[in-house]
């Protein structure tokens, strides 16, 4: 009695460890994922869960997206919008919000990796395969993500859990721990776990209901049922039992059937086995956001840890462990392979990230092994792990060159500059949600091109509404978020320059999609001598006068307010000169400095036509600090290459700082 209750108590403390250690690595993944969860803007992909989430929920399950006045369907099912829609009612939709969901999603997947792991193999696998899962960059990018994938990855990994629980694989009869050399005697279950059934039920059906590329896991969930059961005839009708969430998941029939109709001309263009292999490789190795020639050295170790982990199980009652994890690989993508002969099915890794338990597991495999036979080199062989997440991680961290797109960016630039009069033009209409999600209603808009059910192009109407826009407002913003099904020519963008003048023109960081923003005015700003307020004739370098100017007699703290400039050149320039508008107290202090290219980048002194005065209309933003007086706006143009001024500072004229009348 006494040696079973000593015995007891050291394994209570062995536990009690494993799961103090397993709390800390829960914790890490809480922390690299709720890092900087919203530092980014969201992107198109993440303004559609947007979209879908803050519909109703007929028209979420409907997979319906109104685009201008066509119906169009998502390729995405339903659940995860639904799940989202509940959300986003409760706590907003900033960006951190739209991501939580993602976020607590993988942050279970790694409490599944080691629950499985434990029942699988051994507690020192099921550790180091939750620490991998924490540390992987592929989860985390998918963790900080508004979009299906962690949560699919979630329900792929419960339903192979569940099966796992119902069918007692590890438990059923006496396991070995071969961790502490212990048996641990377990009482044999007679019958399959039914409450766990309807768990794997619920799961596999909400995987398919999550993402339809779950759909090639259930052929794996038939293989594991088979060989759980493999021995117990009586037991081998369970192998018909993932029919049943296909069967439920017969309601989305329609929704594919509409959606691949609607799609019919586009999709994933095949290929080659051997590149899915190893982009597969990499992005579960390493993730998406480090450069494959830099790391394909750690893609490869992480294969031999894998392989390692599978050929050389840790004791033989662990044989046919290694059977189940590259079936759980293996035949996922030979349905892949064969799907793919009659229509090309693979765009990503992202689809497939519902395989990567299996690969964390067989590389944790692999370091325990190490671990027992040769010692020194298990924690190399865990650093190889490190080394590689910890350059992808710091990539997507603080590496804008493999973050979202800026679409922030664009919005703070528009934001600064919009005037009254001013319209814009949004190209694609795709990404109206993304547009107002980030400028709201900054400016009047409309989206081009207009759309027909039927994908076919509308020229005459694309026209009607360009020369609308031009008719009616002083200027046109163009917005260019490229998606290739809807403008792929460019056909918009042609004709605004056909029928106005293109002033100036703005590029903003995009990893996925190229963002442009784009200024466009009716006619180039010719003007009159009498249409100058304030003329001068002040002459510098460069072949350059200033003819006068008109500013307002006196601004507010914390407005924007128009001078505008008027220029003109003795003779063509072959440079874009700049200037530098001033606003200087009694003491010669600048309280504020605007400096740009005369009229835009596109439409600069290059390109005017000699001795044609030009409106040059410039934005002021005066600080909301500056305090009430008189002050001197000043001016000096230079070049915009070198700074070199064109000569002396010149003083216009007098602007009052007046604070606002109380309402």
């Amino acid at each position: 009695m006494r040696y079973f209750r000593s015995g007891l108590g050291t394994l209570r403390r062995v536990r009690f460890g494993e799961r103090a250690w397993l709390l800390l690595i829960l914790l890490l993944a809480f922390a690299l994922r709720a890092y900087r969860l919203g530092a980014q803007a969201i992107w198109w992909d993440e303004s559609l869960s947007l979209y879908r989430a803050t519909h109703d929920l007929g028209t979420i399950f409907a997979n319906t997206i109104l685009i201008q006045n066509v119906v169009t369907h998502d390729l995405q099912p339903p659940l995860y919008f639904a799940i989202l829609h509940f959300l986003v009612r409760a706590f907003g939709v900033s960006e951190f919000a739209l991501r939580f969901l993602s976020l607590m999603a993988n942050v279970a997947t790694v409490a599944l990796l080691y629950a499985l792991a434990r029942r699988w193999l051994t507690a020192s696998v099921a550790l180091t395969a939750a620490l991998l899962g924490a540390l992987s960059p592929f989860y985390v990018w998918y963790a900080q993500e508004a979009r299906p994938y962690a949560l699919v990855l979630f329900w792929s990994l419960l339903a192979v859990y569940a099966l796992t629980r119902a069918f007692d694989l590890g438990r059923g009869q006496t396991q070995t721990n071969t961790d502490n050399n212990n048996s641990i005697g377990v009482r044999q279950r007679s019958s399959v776990s039914k409450p766990w059934i309807l768990v794997y039920l619920f799961a596999a059906a909400a995987s398919l209901y999550t993402n339809y590329y779950a759909v090639f896991l259930i052929p794996f969930h038939v293989v594991l049922i088979a060989l759980l059961v493999w021995r117990a005839p009586r037991r081998r009708v369970w192998s018909a039992l993932p029919a049943l969430p296909l069967a439920a998941a017969a309601f989305l029939i329609p929704l594919i059937v509409i959606a691949a109709r609607e799609n019919a001309g586009s999709g994933p263009s095949y290929v080659p086995f051997d590149i899915i292999l190893r982009d597969l490789l990499n992005s579960f190795s390493v993730g998406i956001t480090i450069d494959l020639a830099q790391v394909f050295w750690i893609d490869l170790a992480l294969l031999a840890l894998f392989l390692i982990g599978v050929l050389f199980p840790i004791s033989k009652l662990h044989r046919p462990t290694s059977v189940l994890l590259v079936a759980y690989l293996a035949v996922p993508l030979l349905g892949l392979a064969a799907a793919s002969l009659i229509r090309p099915l693979y765009q990503n890794s992202r689809y497939f990230i519902t395989l990567t338990p299996a690969f964390y597991l067989g590389i944790a495999a692999g370091i325990v092994a190490l671990a027992r036979r040769w010692k020194i080199l298990a924690v190399p062989a865990l650093g190889v792990f490190l080394i590689g997440a910890g350059l992808s991680l710091h990539n997507w961290y603080f590496d804008p060159r493999y973050g979202k797109d800026d679409h922030r960016a664009w919005a703070e630039f528009l934001r600064a500059r919009v005037r009254p009069g001013d319209f814009l033009i949004l190209d694609s209409p795709h990404t109206e949600a993304l547009y107002h999600y980030y400028a709201d209603d900054l400016v009047p808009m409309t989206t081009l091109p207009i759309l027909r059910a039927d994908h076919a192009a509308s020229p005459a109407q694309d026209l009607a509404a360009v020369r609308d826009a031009y008719q009616r407002n002083a200027r046109v913003w163009f917005l260019v978020m490229d998606t290739p099904f809807d403008d792929p020519q460019g056909r918009i963008d042609q004709l605004l320059n056909q029928q106005g003048a293109l002033i100036d023109q703005t590029k903003f960081r995009g990893t996925s999609t190229e963002i442009t923003l784009s200024l466009f005015m009716p006619a180039f700003p010719f003007a009159q001598a009498s249409d100058i307020q304030h003329p001068l004739e002040m002459a510098f370098a460069g072949h350059l006068q200033l003819r006068g100017y008109t500013a307002p007699a006196s601004v507010a703290p914390g407005t924007r307010s128009t001078v505008t400039l008027y220029w003109e050149l003795d003779e063509p320039v072959g440079e874009d000169y700049a200037v530098s508008l001033r606003l200087v107290d009694a003491a010669g202090a600048r309280v504020g400095q605007w400096d740009t290219i005369p009229l835009g980048n596109r439409a600069g002194s290059s390109t005017w036509q000699p001795r044609r005065i030009i409106a040059d209309a410039q934005d002021i933003s005066i600080d909301a600090t500056t305090p009430p007086g008189a002050y001197r706006l000043q001016v000096v143009p230079y070049h915009s290459a070198t700074g070199a001024a064109l000569g002396d500072v010149a003083t216009l004229g007098e602007i009052r700082c007046e604070p606002r009348p109380a309402p």
